[in-house]
């Protein structure tokens, strides 16, 4: 008897509870990145501390749509360190989008996380006022510090989709959440070069 094929499955796809968005600008993505609660996550999901994100995979991951289809970046924040040799910046280079960077001082604890935050959540508000709009933000990370600039983003009438794995997604997000895409570790993974 033949075995059965089994279905491909893509990324999860659901939708949040945000309010309607308005007629968007353009079909581009700014995509911000929390580095540091994406690495929690996937540690958190079982990945050992010697897991590596691939950022330009990652940034690749984030700008698709729930079909599958990439979306023109408009601008990237990372909050942290790319590394010189990763994919991302021969995808910037393509594309040639505005990049900003994190908090990349050496301080003490956990302050360079927590002002990453606070750079992301400013940058994305910048991105409300600053950028040609409504249009849409990705958000990688799945804290509730990120729902006050959310719901400004709800109020300017922008779309909001948070692009993440499948641990550490709070329930906070769903009301200002248009869509829920979740990442797959291994598509997001620094390969090694042989």
């Amino acid at each position: 008897m033949a075995k059965k094929k089994q279905p491909v499955v893509g990324p999860s796809v659901r939708p949040g509870r945000a309010p309607e968005h308005g007629e968007l600008a353009n079909n581009g993505v700014h995509v911000f990145v929390d580095d540091q609660n994406l690495f929690w996550g996937l540690l958190n999901s079982g990945k050992s501390r010697g897991y590596r994100i691939d950022f330009g995979r990652l940034l690749m991951a984030a700008s698709k749509d729930a079909q599958g289809n990439t979306r023109f970046v408009k601008s990237a924040y990372i909050a942290g360190v790319i590394p010189d040799e990763d994919s991302f910046w021969s995808f910037v280079e393509k594309q040639g989008f505005v990049v900003k960077r994190g908090y990349l001082s050496g301080s003490p604890g956990n302050q360079r996380s927590k002002q990453d935050d606070a750079y992301l959540i400013t940058e994305i508000t910048c991105s409300l006022y600053e950028q040609e709009g409504p249009s849409t933000i990705v958000l990688v990370a799945g804290d509730a510090d990120y729902v006050p600039p959310l719901l400004k983003a709800n109020e300017k009438n922008w779309r909001v989709e948070v692009a993440f794995i499948d641990r550490g997604l709070s329930s906070s997000l769903d009301p200002v959440v248009h869509e829920f895409r979740t990442m797959s570790s291994s598509t997001i993974e620094l390969l090694s070069k042989s």
